[in-house]
């Protein structure tokens, strides 16, 4: 039996599937339709994601939009992620004030940036380079017995493609987290879908067919599938405004091959077609 804490929020095989809405506050993000561009926006999307069904708030500064498909515009530096956080963080927590046991996570592979979050009361942060760019961030999680979400990595986020190798570097991580002080249970997985440098994204398909590997490692299991570039494909190369209704379909068979969390654009459509899922798996 997997189960686990996402901050105050239980998880995995006994509780139903938790939804994570998206909100990017990069102009750059590859789907417009997530980005925050003040902190008025910010907060209206926080509680219509809220009202939609979400479990949890995903923020980032940080564009991760594939290189090879978008280009690197809009990449930032340390301080310019730590200012653009820092009023984000403020901004979400006044909102989840008023709501009980809401998730704030923070998406960041950057120490500084996480401290920051982690002091200010955030309680998740998802770091896609799984520890692997700054492993100091491990020992910072600990220090204030916070939840994480590890992507699986070598060096770069997406950089591994074949399931063992992603089982590998995963484990590699959670055991970073370990010896940083990081409770098991607060350690989330991360096969990390996407098109990242790296990757063809076909690869996309074989993580989510194969999902119920990722239950080898003993961690609930988190996917973001939302609008993914390997969902375009199946669909004549439709843009990201134009992925919603596969990116349901995908999500479906990742939640029937052990997905505990879904991280998504659409909150609403989201719950209902897991919901639905959920209800004829468990009738």
């Amino acid at each position: 039996m997997i189960n686990g804490f996402l901050g105050n929020l239980q998880i995995g095989d006994n509780y139903p599937t938790r939804i994570i809405g998206i909100v990017n506050l990069s102009e750059t993000s590859f789907f417009k339709g997530s980005i925050a561009s003040s902190q008025n926006e910010l907060q209206i999307s926080i509680e219509k994601m809220i009202e939609d069904g979400a479990s949890g708030i995903d923020i980032g500064a940080q564009s991760t939009r594939p290189i090879q498909i978008y280009g690197g515009k809009g990449r930032l530096n340390e301080n310019q992620e730590l200012e653009i956080i820092k009023e984000a963080v403020k901004a979400s927590l006044d909102v989840l004030s008023s709501y009980d046991k809401i998730v704030l996570s923070v998406d960041t592979t950057r120490i500084s940036v996480a401290e920051h979050s982690l002091k200010a009361g955030v309680k998740v942060i998802n770091d896609i380079s799984g520890f692997k760019k700054e492993k100091e961030i491990a020992k910072c999680i600990a220090e204030f017995d916070a939840s994480v979400v590890l992507m699986a990595a070598k060096s770069e986020p997406g950089d591994v493609y074949e399931i063992n190798d992603i089982l590998h570097e995963l484990r590699t991580s959670l055991s970073i987290g370990v010896r940083a002080g990081i409770e098991k249970q607060n350690m989330l997985v991360d096969p990390g879908i996407g098109s990242w440098e790296a990757r063809d994204f076909k690869h996309d398909y074989s993580i989510i067919k194969n999902l119920k590997e990722f239950r080898k490692l003993e961690s609930p299991i988190y996917v973001g599938i939302s609008r993914k570039t390997s969902i375009g494909k199946i669909l004549n190369d439709a843009p990201p405004e134009e992925r919603l209704f596969g990116s349901l379909g995908a999500t479906i068979i990742a939640i029937v091959n052990g997905a505990h969390v879904i991280r998504t654009h659409d909150v609403r459509p989201t719950f209902e077609a897991v919901k639905v899922a959920e209800t004829i798996l468990n009738y």
